[in-house]
């Protein structure tokens, strides 16, 4: 074996390519720890919606970044922690399999969700049903529907009260007509 065999050849690197080196990697470990924290973020958003089909896919999305050796169930579980969120339980089962702590707690207000459109026409129908005199099995099953739709937080309450109001008194004369 030679000399030059036995030990490995020193390199001279100019100073500018080792600081233009330094510089990129310091680029890159910030891009890549800024896209870990979205992705985190995105995981932890998705576990703590109420879809099965999201949270199925943030799992699926930890457990590959896991098998990558690109772990972000800290982040993922410091955002659920942030959001009033136990981790361990979040990571368990769907959200909206999850019992509710309080069986008779009230449900959250999604009238909002329900696009004006849609809440347009089922307010009107059940309007038309509710004052259809000549059948009272409709106005049942307008009751019904209405109050079903209020417990699971669409109240359309309102909205129907107006509807009736507008049908049976005519619209009010101090609202202006634009």
């Amino acid at each position: 074996m030679t000399a030059e065999q036995a030990e490995p050849k020193t390199v001279i690197v100019p100073v500018s390519t080792l600081n233009d080196m330094r510089d990129a990697n310091a680029l890159l470990r910030r891009r890549n720890s800024a896209m870990q924290t979205l992705i985190a973020t995105h995981i932890a958003r998705a576990l703590d919606s109420r879809e099965k089909g999201r949270w199925v896919a943030a799992v699926e999305l930890a457990k590959g970044l896991d098998e990558a050796d690109s772990n972000v169930d800290q982040q993922v579980d410091d955002w659920l922690e942030e959001n009033g969120w136990d981790p361990r339980s979040a990571w368990k089962t769907p959200a909206d399999l999850t019992p509710h702590a309080e069986p008779w707690a009230s449900k959250p207000d999604i009238t909002a969700d329900v696009p004006e459109p849609v809440r347009r026409v089922v307010v009107e129908c059940l309007a038309d049903m509710l004052l259809d005199r000549g059948d009272d099995w409709h106005a049942e099953q307008a009751r019904r529907f209405t109050f079903a739709l209020k417990a699971e937080g669409a109240d359309l309450t309102g909205a129907i009260e107006k509807r009736i109001t507008a049908l049976t008194l005519g619209p009010d004369p101090s609202d202006p007509p634009f």
